[in-house]
């Protein structure tokens, strides 16, 4: 459950060593078909923090990178490797003390990077430290839990009784700031997951370690959401598939498996529902969904998106 974070007494004194700055901080991107997306989010990066792309091979390639309205350090995977590959990859990249991981279809607003450096210097190491998510409508977007440790509603503070930094237990992964060397020693992403809950995973490990998930409130990043690659049917059909493929791992590597043909009924169901309504959208994630269930967790390698 969510807790407000402890009042500190004092921020540290400039005794305790020398304030970490935004060039401290390295922010990755990773793309796949995010050339509509990527030059706003580039854009919003302080020009003293280096930048580290990484390309997961995309098929409609990387032309785009030549019009960036600043110099990046672009790193080309050989083939899509899937979301925390590419981000272990990233991070290896850096070579400053921070690493800031920030979707493509994402904005930090113009004092986030500077907020969390002071947060960091206030709470310690090793913390995650993660802006406040805001969506294009001004709502915050807030997941307060794993798949695998739910947050009930009635247990969520309401955004009018947030009054300052809070810790959370799910580690959102659009938008956080880690140490370097702190996520490196976690063992990064586990890079058995392609897509999706590979953050669920990450705050599980963080969690075990005892490591605090700190929001900080006054650091904002606005998040479009959905927008990193271009959508279409057959996108949203292998991407449900690769996340219940990604779900499924998660459970077994837990021990929360579950039942498999309840699973299949409830899929079958929302499937049959949205071709009744003609949501066609809703009809490409429940099929995605049915279909990776059916691949089995044990699958070599979930299908590329």
């Amino acid at each position: 459950m969510m807790r407000p974070f402890p009042t500190v007494a004092e921020a540290p004194s400039d005794e305790d060593g020398p304030r970490p700055a935004p060039a401290d901080v390295t922010v990755v991107f990773v793309t796949y078909n995010s050339s509509a997306v990527i030059g706003r989010a580039v854009a919003s990066v302080p020009a003293e923090c280096p930048v580290v792309v990484v390309d997961n091979a995309s098929p409609e390639g990387t032309a785009w990178a030549a019009a960036l309205a600043r110099p990046v350090d672009f790193v080309a995977m050989p083939a899509n490797a899937g979301f925390g590959t590419a981000c272990n990859a990233g991070a290896r990249r850096a070579g400053t003390p921070y690493v800031l991981f920030l979707n493509p279809d994402a904005v930090l607003g113009p004092d986030t990077i500077p907020r969390l450096l002071a947060a960091a210097r206030l709470y310690g190491e090793p913390s995650i430290l993660m802006p406040a998510i805001v969506g294009e409508n001004g709502r915050l977007m807030r997941k307060e839990g794993s798949i695998l440790e739910t947050v009930p509603r009635s247990a969520r503070l309401a955004p009018e009784e947030i009054a300052g930094d809070y810790c959370t237990r799910f580690v959102h992964g659009a938008a956080f700031m880690v140490s370097r060397a702190a996520f490196l020693d976690l063992g990064g992403f586990d890079e058995a997951i392609f897509l999706y809950h590979e953050d669920d995973d990450l705050s599980l490990r963080v969690l075990a370690r005892r490591v605090p998930i700190v929001v900080v409130t006054d650091a904002r990043v606005t998040h479009a959401g959905g927008r990193s690659s271009t959508p279409s049917f057959g996108q949203t059909f292998r991407i449900n598939r690769a996340k219940m493929h990604s779900e499924l791992y998660v459970r077994e590597k837990y021990g929360r498996a579950g039942g498999r043909a309840s699973r299949l009924l409830w899929l079958g169901a929302g499937c049959a529902l949205a071709l009744a309504l003609f949501d066609l959208h809703r009809v490409a994630i429940r099929a995605g969904k049915f279909a990776g269930c059916l691949d089995g967790v044990r699958r070599n390698a979930p299908p590329h998106v």
